[in-house]
């Protein structure tokens, strides 16, 4: 399988080393191309944000590494960019980078942000002060904001489809079985057939020992490759030896549901490659 990741993390945000560090790594295991994909920026100025002041800085580097080992590696710049209502028409596109992938991590209002990605104890927060304690409420907002997401900005790749489920330790506040759920990961998936845009086939949540399966889950994997949606496999890494951390079982995962490519950059376009 040709190597590569489209999602990570350095230290201009919530990663713990240097770019340069997840190149050489990169180099070392034989990747053929790897993207940043930094934590854009937003109004609240998380602790694991990019920050404004800083995105010049960043563009900069990955700019030095692309040409410091474009012999070696084809380097790409990305952003993880936030989906939250509201936001100006120009805020996934406001800067000249080569992909962009669009996530929901939280909610928000006037006074707080309430966590998907977050602790557990801020995940009950979420479920019981924004939600009210209603579980389906908040499933059905978390996948109405993935459609709103895509349908207003088409980002290259919807980041950790099912986020939602990271703190849903044995089931306890849903079960993934259960049609209702379903239906809501359905209709995103019905939506997004045939727009073009790519799941991030993310590991990242088995490899933090989160998870036994990766974003999205094997049911819908199925489902996604049926209606032939496109597919990229990333580890979002946060350190650089996890760059291709749980590649080779996730890859059975996705060849058990019926996909035989993912898509990779080569000289800046977007193509098939053979899982």
């Amino acid at each position: 399988m040709i190597l590569t990741n489209y999602h990570m993390h350095t230290n201009f945000s919530d990663g713990k080393a240097d770019p340069e560090e997840y190149v050489k790594a990169a180099i070392a295991k034989g990747f053929v191309s790897i993207g940043f994909s930094e934590h854009g920026p937003t109004k609240f100025r998380k602790h694991w944000e990019l920050l404004p002041e800083k995105t010049g800085e960043y563009f900069a580097e990955i700019a030095r590494l692309k040409d410091k080992y474009s012999s070696d590696i084809e380097i790409y710049c990305g952003l993880e960019l936030d989906f939250l209502p509201g936001i100006k028409n120009n805020d996934f596109y406001e800067h000249d980078i080569d992909y962009r992938i669009g996530s929901v991590h939280y909610f928000f209002d006037e006074e707080d942000i309430y966590g998907v990605d977050c602790n557990f104890e801020e995940f009950r927060k979420t479920i019981f002060d924004y939600f009210s304690g209603d579980v389906k409420k908040m499933v059905g907002e978390f996948y109405s904001r993935v459609i709103r997401m895509v349908e207003k900005f088409r980002p290259e790749i919807i980041g950790h489809f099912d986020l939602i489920k990271i703190n849903n330790f044995n089931r306890q506040f849903f079960d993934e079985e259960e049609a209702w759920y379903r239906e809501e990961v359905m209709k995103v998936l019905e939506y997004i057939s045939g727009k073009g845009t790519m799941l991030d086939v993310n590991t990242g949540g088995i490899t933090r020992g989160y998870l036994t399966e990766p974003y999205p889950s094997a049911w819908a994997l199925k489902e996604a490759a049926r209606l032939k949606i496109p597919v990229t496999l990333n580890s979002d890494a946060h350190r650089p030896e996890h760059i291709d951390g749980n590649f080779s079982p996730v890859t059975r995962i996705l060849k058990d549901a019926g996909y035989k490519e993912k898509m990779i950059l080569k000289k800046g376009i977007w193509q098939a490659a053979e899982l």
